[in-house]
């Protein structure tokens, strides 16, 4: 096995146990990207929810290790969501995502219990660095 196989096969069993992830935000481009930053960070096992009644049948066969929640979708207010998760599926780390990121709002999802926080738009090192933090916890 060279190196760089190794060195993959390493990480990927380092990534595992956040597997699956959820994916739950009403912009399709978003969930797109997101996946594809994942996916390039050696996650394989991702799923993608538009909202909320989409995402509730998906938290409850998969289980979900990470979830990836915009707070604002059509349906309800990812708040909403956050709390849902961790009352139901407290092992399942919620890293909220958002274009408002004031520090209003930051405060308020961790002080329900959000795991992250990424501002729109994000990108793949933001992405990582939260994951990251996420291992450590796990």
């Amino acid at each position: 096995m060279n190196a760089d196989v190794k060195k993959k096969s390493l990480y990927m069993e380092f990534v595992k146990p956040l597997e699956p992830i959820l994916i739950v935000d009403d912009v399709k481009e978003i969930r797109e990207y997101l996946c594809e930053i994942l996916s390039n960070l050696g996650f394989e096992e991702i799923l993608e929810s538009k909202d909320f009644d989409s995402a509730k049948p998906l938290l409850a066969s998969k289980e979900p290790g990470v979830v990836f929640l915009d707070i604002e979708l059509p349906d309800t207010d990812g708040t909403r969501i956050l709390e849902f998760v961790n009352d139901n599926y407290p092992n399942t780390h919620v890293i909220m995502c958002s274009g408002h990121n004031s520090l209003e709002n930051v405060q308020n999802t961790w002080e329900l219990g959000a795991k992250g926080f990424i501002a729109k738009p994000f990108n793949a090192k933001k992405v990582d660095t939260v994951l990251k933090r996420l291992e450590l916890i796990t």
